[in-house]
């Protein structure tokens, strides 16, 4: 007689059991995954910190917890099928990285695409303003041109170890100023208890700038650059921080602000965030208060940065000053502006430009506002969510980090009212509103 079927009633050896898949899952699960702070759009997308870069990476993290462990995994291929078919979680990919446009004429020809023509000679213009202004200082010592950007978020702690992976931490922000010809680096620092990083923030720590660079009386004009990010470089409440304090200035006559083209934001100024990204990449960094030390000691030639740790004391308010200060409705010019600038000899006026073409009109915008005195924008520090205040607590009560900087991190304000988000931007962030 012949066997009985046994099609169906055995398991192939090539299947990967239920339970294995079900520990990925686990593990996605317990990943810090939450909504991006900046994403304008309706959607329930979730996101990674930076430092998990992408699928490939995060399956090494996965195979490296579990087979320490003893226990069995599944292939990267299931894994990453599991990934996108039972997760809506995204990876962290900063904005000024890719330039939508291109992407979008990717294949075609300049000469058969207008569009594509004209944003390829905007983008030409703008690297030859750039370069040209760079080297303005060297024939008249009174012009310094200055390039300035966050770095992107400071996640503490910071570094390779494994248990750090799976904890929300503590973020802190780093808004960095170079002056081309000088070649001084400014660091402002400040953690995110103390303040967000806002126009505010940003507007705050420009005028701080400005002041500086006026107190050392030889120069007279100022001429700085900077990405469009409209939350916080390229809005009216920046414009109005800056021509305030050229109004309030002793020697500075002149300050011009350039916006550069989304994606093409390449400046000199990305040489600090990779300078001291580099100076902590074998090392781990336990507690906040350590990134100043770090940042002033990451370069020596020609000089260590110049670095000021920031508390919510120092933040101001220019949201009043900057409510009424230019005429008329600036709804639909503000994301066009490429060039803005200032004169102590017209003081009712900000010269616009929409391109850095040489050819490019120009026209006037009347400031109605006057020089006045700014509030501080936060009578306290701010609390944390309690989810994550609970992740560093976990890893000083489990040793993870030193006892040394147990307190830093237990003296934190923490709240359930905090909603969790992303602090980075994300690639979906393409919405550019005016503010």
């Amino acid at each position: 007689m012949s066997k009985e079927d046994g099609r169906g009633k055995c398991i192939p050896t090539n299947k990967t059991p239920n339970e294995i898949k079900e520990s990925a899952k686990s593990f996605i699960k317990r990943l810090p995954a939450v909504p991006s702070h900046y994403c304008r759009k309706d959607t329930t997308k979730l996101y990674l910190p930076v430092e998990f870069k992408n699928i490939k990476n995060l399956y090494r993290c996965y195979k490296t917890e579990l087979t320490s462990k003893g226990a069995d995994v599944v292939s990267e291929k299931i894994f990453r099928e599991i990934f996108n078919t039972n997760f809506n979680i995204g990876f962290h990919v900063p904005k000024k990285d890719k330039c939508i446009k291109c992407l979008h004429f990717e294949g075609q020809k300049p000469e058969d695409c207008a569009e594509l023509k004209d944003h390829l000679d905007e983008k030409e213009a703008s690297k030859k303003r750039l370069d040209c202004h760079r080297q303005l200082g060297k024939e008249n010592p009174s012009f310094l041109c200055t390039s300035f950007d966050l770095q992107k978020v400071l996640n503490t702690p910071h570094g390779n170890n494994m248990l750090l992976f799976y904890s929300r931490k503590y973020a802190v922000f780093n808004l960095c100023f170079y002056e081309s010809i000088t070649r001084n680096g400014f660091c402002f620092i400040w953690g995110e208890t103390e303040a967000k990083r806002g126009a505010n923030e940003i507007a705050t720590i420009v005028q701080k700038y400005i002041q500086n660079v006026d107190s050392r009386g030889t120069i007279t004009s100022l001429i700085l650059y900077s990405d469009s990010c409209p939350g916080q470089n390229k809005n009216k409440i920046v414009l109005a921080a800056i021509h305030n304090a050229l109004l309030k200035s002793t020697n500075l006559l002149t300050i011009q602000m350039n916006y550069l083209l989304p994606g093409h934001t390449e400046m000199s100024v990305d040489s600090i965030h990779s300078t001291i990204e580099q100076s902590v990449r074998n090392i781990t960094v336990w507690a906040p208060s350590q990134w100043a030390t770090i940042s002033e000691l990451a370069r020596k030639e020609p000089a260590p940065y110049i670095v000021e740790n920031l508390t919510h004391e120092d933040f101001l308010d220019f949201d009043e000053l900057s409510d009424k200060y230019f005429k008329g409705n600036l709804v639909g010019k503000i994301s066009k502006i490429r060039i803005a600038t200032f004169k102590k000899s017209h003081p009712n006026q900000m010269k616009v430009k929409l391109s850095m073409k040489d050819d490019a009109p120009e026209e006037s915008i009347q400031i109605i506002a006057r020089p006045r005195s700014i509030n501080s924008r936060y009578n306290s520090s701010l609390p944390i969510t309690k989810a994550k205040y609970m992740d560093l607590k976990k890893l000083c009560d489990t040793g993870v980090i030193p006892k040394i900087f147990h307190k830093e991190y237990l003296n934190l304000q923490h709240t359930n009212t905090t909603k969790e988000c992303l602090i980075d931007t994300d690639i979906e962030d393409v919405d550019e509103n005016d503010n």
